[in-house]
């Protein structure tokens, strides 16, 4: 888990060079404290530069990272690591257009320097000195799982921009608006016919399901969260608008359940007085005058016309022990073999995830008391690290895949 420091007091404490605040830290969700990278000293991720950070997004081959600074300015970085899954030491780059912004679509990356801990203090000076096109308090970077394509956030411009990075050395091409701009106005429509509705100032987060639908949440404006499906183009738009949110409330994220059938959005101080009273998918009567984690799900899913998932007739009654779980070939170029033994017999199901946590396999398979091997085709998946997860009788054992 990466979370990001966004503000930025001068103090350097214990005198280590580096200033106290300002960074991307990683926390190790099995230990739940700092990840010490094969030292025992617990450190920050200083060569990914000091700067208002908002948020990291992490490319599926586990180096490459995409963020920005919630500045002005405010630039787009890039961040690649020297080895997959260590963070903490790589080369930073900033995107550089090849022109005006909005008046070009191609750029490229320039490297900035990271290697003293004055360097790592000063990224975003070094960004602005060797050019650096400003976006204007860039909130959020995400990659789109349906094309690979890198879009971020203008919050002053209140725009989402996207591109096609192409590597390091070649740039970027392709850059464009993907959806918004203040002024803009799309037409929603409603069970009473289409209305017209200002897209509106404070573009912030953003959050992609799995089937690239992006939806983009509001810190200003109306405090809206759109929905903007992949066939959107800003000459044929395609904006719905997802949700409105209570009286004086801040939407702050959002993110999804691997299996996409549960949405989980954060709401920020709405107001104290919020009065209105409404039926929650538990029947609960619930007003929205505090800050909340809300959860939400197709009416099938949750509530009261949830539909009861059917429970198989041949899953044996006595639940099975699974042990020696073993995974081969790993790293793996095709297939990989999953192998555990079972005390007796058990219907297993087996998923497959990306580190975004988006599904990429599933399998069900009879095991057998004795020895199983299950085989999975990640022939056409692209390299990085994956998370295979066996379920049985409710219990579910993992292990971290490698396809190279």
């Amino acid at each position: 888990v990466i979370t990001s420091e966004e503000t930025l007091p001068t103090a350097d404490a214990n005198g280590d060079g580096y200033q106290d605040i300002g960074w991307h830290v990683e926390i190790d969700p099995a230990t739940a404290s700092i990840m010490t990278y094969g030292s025992s000293k617990k450190e920050k991720l200083w060569k990914m530069g000091r700067m208002s950070h908002e948020n990291v997004c992490v490319h599926n081959d586990m180096k490459t990272a995409y963020y920005g600074n919630d500045e002005n300015p405010g630039f787009v970085f890039k961040y690649v690591a020297d080895n997959a899954q260590d963070l903490s030491e790589g080369s930073l780059y900033v995107l550089k257009l090849d022109g005006p912004l909005d008046n070009v679509t191609t750029g490229q990356w320039i490297g900035i320097p990271n290697t003293t801990p004055a360097d790592c203090n000063n990224a975003k000076t070094y960004a602005a000195a060797v050019g650096g096109t400003n976006f204007f308090n860039v909130e959020d970077v995400e990659i789109g799982p349906h094309d690979g394509k890198i879009y971020f956030t203008s919050k002053s411009s209140s725009r989402v921009y996207r591109f096609q990075d192409n590597g390091t050395t070649t740039g970027v091409s392709d850059f464009e608006v993907f959806v918004g701009n203040t002024v803009e106005v799309y037409n929603i429509t409603t069970a009473n016919g289409i209305v017209p509705e200002q897209w509106r100032d404070g573009m912030d987060n953003l959050c992609f399901d799995n089937e690239g639908n992006l939806y983009c949440i509001q810190d200003g404006g109306r405090n809206h969260i759109y929905m903007v499906p992949p066939c959107h183009t800003q000459t044929n738009p395609a904006v719905k608008l997802f949700a409105v949110t209570p009286a004086g409330c801040e939407p702050t994220g959002m993110t999804f359940s691997p299996d996409n059938r549960f949405m989980f959005v954060s709401m920020q101080h709405p107001d104290g007085s919020n009065a209105t009273v409404q039926t929650d998918a538990s029947g609960a009567q619930v007003k929205f005058d505090k800050e909340s984690c809300i959860v939400i799900a197709r009416k099938e899913v949750m509530g009261p016309d949830a539909v009861k998932p059917t429970v198989p007739t041949n899953i044996p009654q006595v639940a099975a022990k699974l042990s020696n779980l073993e995974v081969y070939p790993n790293p793996t170029s095709g297939l990989l073999n999953i192998q555990l033994d079972a005390d007796k017999n058990a219907n297993a199901i087996v998923h497959v995830y990306d580190m975004k946590g988006s599904l990429v396999r599933v399998v069900s398979k009879t095991l057998q008391a004795g020895k199983n091997i299950v085989t999975l085709d990640l022939n056409n998946l692209p390299e990085g690290v994956y998370n295979a997860n066996v379920t049985a009788n409710g219990k579910t054992y993992s292990a971290k895949v490698i396809k190279k």
